[in-house]
């Protein structure tokens, strides 16, 4: 079957018209790089993330920890990880895992395991991630979690992971319904300390 030239011009013009609006093939998308690219308030750097990346119990001291109402407190270190346990079962752990906080956001957009909890938070103008939540015991579900875990931006290359892990147990004080919000208050305290 033959078309005329008037029809063939007919066609190329609107496929000319296509290409002029922009229909043209799309590239396929690319992955979206993480949000926060410099996680540290301009201008101001964080002078005790050496040492913290050296010794993790220099991002809280225990006495800043009772002051949020835990109570007591023993600690323990073995390199990466800086315990200090309240009574029988209720930790706050500090720790450094090697990542920073852009590695943790590739390793989440690939689906990789970075814990069962994804939140963004901002403390004091540095990022953060709640990376886990501990539920309660079923039953016991509406009491709140019995612990989680922070992500805090120290520096491009340093995170700090703020673990509480309260039970509800009373030696934790007012966090032992409420182990996210003790990572946040704690954090406060990292920033204030890893400043110095």
């Amino acid at each position: 079957m033959t078309h005329s030239p008037a029809r063939r011009t007919i066609v190329l013009a609107a496929l000319a018209a296509g290409l002029a609006a922009g229909c043209t093939p799309s590239a396929p998308a690319q992955p979206a790089d993480p949000p926060v690219d410099v996680p540290l308030i301009p201008g101001v750097g964080l002078a005790g993330a050496p040492r913290f990346a050296a010794d993790s119990c220099e991002a809280v001291t225990v006495e800043q920890l009772n002051e949020l109402g835990f109570s007591g407190g023993k600690r323990s270190r073995d390199g990466q990880r800086c315990v200090t346990g309240f009574g029988p079962v209720a930790t706050v752990e500090t720790s450094n895992r090697g990542n920073s906080l852009r590695t943790l956001y590739l390793e989440h957009a690939r689906g990789h395991d970075t814990g069962n909890h994804w939140e963004t938070v901002t403390i004091n103008a540095y990022p953060a991630v709640t990376v886990s939540i501990d539920d309660n015991v079923a039953g016991k579900e509406d009491e709140g979690p019995l612990g989680c875990t922070l992500a805090l931006a120290a520096d491009n290359n340093t995170l700090v992971y703020i673990t509480a892990a309260t039970y509800d147990k009373p030696e934790t004080g007012p966090w032992q319904h409420d182990p996210c919000g003790a990572t946040k208050k704690i954090a406060e305290y990292v920033i204030q300390n890893l400043r110095t």
